[in-house]
């Protein structure tokens, strides 16, 4: 089972006796059901559920950085290639 974090206070039965695990510990394990209603409300957040979307959201931002410089490079190849030359200024006459 994957390791959940109370984000709220959460009380939970251990051992018969009602506990209250505080914000940022670790819960206890708890039943499949129980575990996917508390990440679904927010009172806990699954630690290998978000590393894993921490990884994606870098490797996404890296892909849209790239595509982004790739596409600006384009732009300016493009802009260099269909510039107009600045017409010469003609030679001063001499007396």
């Amino acid at each position: 089972m994957s390791k959940l974090i109370a984000m709220v206070a959460t009380a939970v039965m251990l051992g018969g006796v009602r506990t209250i695990i505080e914000p940022g510990q670790e819960l206890p394990d708890l039943s499949e059901h129980d575990a996917q209603a508390l990440t679904a409300s927010g009172a806990a957040e699954n630690q290998d559920d978000k590393a894993a979307q921490a990884k994606a959201d870098a490797r996404a931002s890296k892909q849209t950085d790239a595509e982004f410089d790739a596409e600006r490079q384009r732009v300016q190849q493009e802009q260099t290639s269909t510039a107009t030359p600045e017409p010469s200024k003609p030679a001063a006459k001499r007396r």
